[in-house]
């Protein structure tokens, strides 16, 4: 019981202290990173070491490999930023009630502020679990979004290893569709900064006990699931876990701690902690396939499991 209480005022804390952030800098972005976000991450990445669910154990090149990711994501960052507020920009936002598809009284931005951050986030959540389930069953974008799977066990530092176009299009997407909803700028940084808290959560590796907790929100005790090595366990693709009851993607074993194993489910001749490697890999695809599937001729199937392909794609279902 302990446990769970200090988990969910955790969790609810920060929720409340990142809000209480937003309304007291006046929904400053810089002032929100500087006085909230990046202390929550510091705390968070301390946490990791005062109450781990594993031992902090490093493989070889593994640390350097997620500060390489973490140092690019500035980088990628501002070029996210960039092209989303660009493509706004050309396009417009709220584009149905700007040409008259639907009445300008239905836009969210009529909406109280709190109506409004409920609609940006439940707008974003859905359109990250879309792009987010791409990432895994099309195989153009599993090229990509494989990098982030490779890692072998969940940390705050990891959360960051992805392949910079995956982190591109997987933020465009959602925030165009959001802020065609009609939300407030206002809205979006309160909702952003929701979600950022509890992404974060999600790769914590802390032995938090989430409890009933579990089936509503992907705390870390769901999101090591959805990096099971087992194709039918590497589910839970959104935060807010709606979407995932909605379509049959909910995965969760109550009576586990977590997957037996974490990571991709064919690491031969994958880049596993080589950053350079994991940048080009959508370039060297085929040779690594082809390289897989020599070691497959060469290798009974059936005496060793691990020769299977490593493109989770072509054993899903399609979208749903």
């Amino acid at each position: 019981m302990l446990k769970l209480l200090a988990s969910w005022g955790f969790l609810f804390g920060s929720v409340a202290f990142g809000v209480g952030t937003v309304l007291h800098f006046g929904f400053d972005p810089g002032a929100i990173a500087s006085h909230f976000l990046f202390p929550y991450y510091g705390v968070c990445v301390l946490m990791q070491y005062v109450w781990p669910y594993k031992p902090n154990q490093f493989e070889q090149g593994e640390v350097t490999t997620d500060v390489l990711h973490n140092a690019a994501l500035v980088g990628i960052t501002g070029i996210q930023n960039f092209l989303i507020h660009a493509l706004i920009a050309l396009t417009g936002s709220g584009l149905l009630f700007q040409y008259g598809v639907l009445p300008a009284s239905w836009a969210a931005g009529n909406l109280p502020l709190w109506g409004q951050v409920v609609v940006a986030y439940l707008t974003f959540d859905f359109m990250f679990y879309v792009t987010h389930r791409m990432g895994h069953e099309i195989e153009f974008f599993w090229r990509l979004h494989s990098v982030h799977h490779c890692a072998h066990r969940l940390s705050v530092l990891n959360a960051s290893r992805a392949h910079p176009l995956d982190l591109v299009w997987r933020r465009i997407v959602p925030v165009f569709v959001t802020f065609q909803t009609g939300i407030s700028q206002e809205a979006f940084i309160m909702s952003g900064v929701i979600g950022s808290v509890l992404a974060t959560i999600t790769h914590m590796n802390v032995d938090f006990k989430f409890g009933p907790l579990n089936y509503l929100i992907g705390t870390n005790e769901i999101h090591r699931w959805h990096h099971s090595n087992k194709l039918e366990e590497a589910k839970n693709y959104s935060i807010f876990l709606l979407w995932d009851h909605l379509f049959g993607t909910f995965v969760y074993k109550p009576g586990q701690s977590g997957p037996a194993q974490m990571g991709l489910f064919n690491e031969h001749h994958y880049p596993v902690h080589r950053y350079l490697g994991q940048l080009t890999l959508p370039w060297h695809w085929k040779a690594m396939k082809a390289k897989q599937q020599a070691l497959i001729d060469q290798t009974s199937f059936g005496a060793n499991p691990e020769s299977a392909d490593t493109n989770l794609a072509h054993a899903r279902p399609p979208l749903a």
